[in-house]
This record gives C-alpha cells, structure tokens and sequence, in this order.
C-alpha cells in the first residue's frame, strides 16, 4: 500500500486503476483532484494490484472520496488496512465514507475491535433515468405543468446554449458565486469544486455546457460516461436562481441535450429529499442511495 500526494502521479495511478476497476459515478480523477479544498490534500491509496482509493486528508479528517476502486471481493480488506495506516497518525480524528449498502455492509462486518462506525451521517438518494423512454416533447397529465413552465419560460426568454469550455471563465465564477449565495446555510454547497472546474476548462467532462438566458449566464450543466458502464453522470448542474422555474429549465435542458445525444442511461446525481423530490417530477425508472459516515477509534 502506497499513498501517493503528487499530483501527476495521482492523475497516472488513479486514472488507470480507474480504467482496470472503476464503476461508481464519482470516479473521475479530474473530478476528485477539483473536489480538494483549501488546506486539504488529495491522496491516491494505491496497492500491487492496481486498485485504489481516491482520498482527501484535511486534519482531523480523513475523506475516502467516492466509492473503493477495488474489485469487490477485496474491497473490505483493503479498505481496514487502509483504516488501521491512517490512524495510526494521532492527528486524524475520524475517517469519512459515503457507500452504498452492500460494500457499507462488508465493511463493518469486517472492522476490528480497534474501531467503530458511527450511526449514519445522512444518505443520498440517486435517480437513474432512461433515456429511451423519455419523451422531450412532455406529453400527457403528469408532465402539463412542466410544460406549461417550460413553453411560457421560452416565450419571455431568449435561451442560447453554448460550450462552457469556450466560456469566460469570469461569468463563469460569477455564477458560481451567486449560485452559492442563493443556497441555504443548511443546503450542502461546495463551490470550490465548481471553481475549479472552471479552472480547468471542464477538463474529465464529456459533455460541459453553459446556458445563456437574454445574454447573460444563467446556468451549467456537465457530466461524462461512468467508467466501466453504459451509463452517463449528469454530474454539475446549478444555476443562479435569477428567474422562475430556471433550475427547472436548466434540469430539462440536461435531459433534452442528453436525450439529443442518444445517451440511454443517465444517473442525475445524488440529492437529500428535497432535491429529491423535484428530479421525481421526471419519473426516473430507479434510485439507489450511499450513505455518509464516518469511523473512529474506540
């Protein structure tokens, strides 16, 4: 087991062990190395056999970043070794995951009396939509107030799309920001993330767009192909809340653009209920959930 801090050997490690092993939407190394905030340090878990961890260290925490990229059947055990080497720097407090239940299941059965889990943090839910079965055009009773919102919304509206790559990355951090001043205190925002997406010209994206609304701003959306799958990562999709229903504009216009682009599969990202709630409107045909805890000595 090896930890690996400098960046282009993490970009080289991970992204193979990513290709050999990846499957969970978050892994993306371009997508992880733009999720370490100020004062936290990205670190890749590497062993012999080429699977991984996509880490962040930030004392007193220590953050496994997404799900193990590690075949399942060895997951639990290099997940404890990787427990037992982090605590054993005094200063590391807790170690955060976010699983879903069957690999959250192995690992406690397999924790040692050293450690303990503590009760579930909060859960995500994710709804996976098919593409094959969604209809842009909106028909019917369940869809009539979307379309009403979306008919009236581009009626008062001049609404351009363009590719955010090309976009001035200033209007880009200015939307962030108003984005992230929109948001409630409680609401879970990371816009350094986001930020640095930008920095970096969307780089790991498949798909990055920007929406224009009467020439300003107004939107992102972003994502790329799950490793290992058939299935595509709406992953980045805010907004500034300048207008009615644009986060709703802006969700619909991922879907019509993705639907456009003969995707078949779409996971929407993972959410807490209210976010949940609103992407219901669009009748995914599944939903799986992680969940976010965190381990600590006894």
């Amino acid at each position: 087991m090896k930890f690996i801090t400098e960046r282009n050997e993490i970009r080289n490690t991970a992204s193979e062990a990513i290709r050999r092993y990846g499957y969970a939407p978050e892994h993306n190394v371009d997508w992880f190395l733009c999720a370490t905030e100020i004062g936290a340090e990205a670190v890749f878990v590497d062993w012999p056999d080429m699977s991984g961890l996509l880490t962040h260290k930030k004392y007193p925490d220590f953050f496994i970043f997404s799900e193990p990229v590690i075949p399942e059947d060895l997951a639990p055990q290099h997940l404890v070794e990787c427990i037992e080497y982090v605590f054993q720097d005094l200063e590391i407090k807790k170690i955060w995951f976010e699983l879903r239940t069957p690999i959250r299941k192995r690992l406690l059965a397999a924790l040692p009396q050293t450690v303990r889990a503590n009760s579930i943090n909060y859960a995500l839910t994710w709804p996976v939509m098919n593409m094959d079965a969604f209809d842009p055009n909106l028909p019917g009773k369940h869809f009539k107030s979307i379309r009403n919102a979306k008919n009236a919304f581009y009626r008062d509206h001049k609404v351009e799309v363009i590719d955010a790559r090309i976009c001035d990355k200033a209007e880009l951090h200015s939307l962030i920001d108003a984005w992230k001043k929109a948001r409630r205190a409680s609401d879970r925002a990371y816009p350094h993330t986001f930020h640095n997406l930008a920095d970096t010209s969307f780089k790991g994206m498949d798909e990055a767009r920007v929406i224009v609304v009467d020439g300003r701003v107004r939107g992102i959306n972003a994502g790329w192909m799950i490793s290992n799958s058939d299935i595509y990562y709406g992953s980045v999709g805010l907004h500034d809340y300048s207008e009615k229903d644009l986060g709703l504009m802006i969700y619909l216009e991922d879907l019509m653009w993705l639907k456009s682009k003969k995707y078949h599969k779409v996971d929407m990202g993972g959410g807490e209920k209210a976010l949940t709630v609103f992407k219901n409107q669009f009748l995914p045909e599944s939903w799986y959930k992680t969940f976010v805890f965190s381990i600590v000595r006894r």
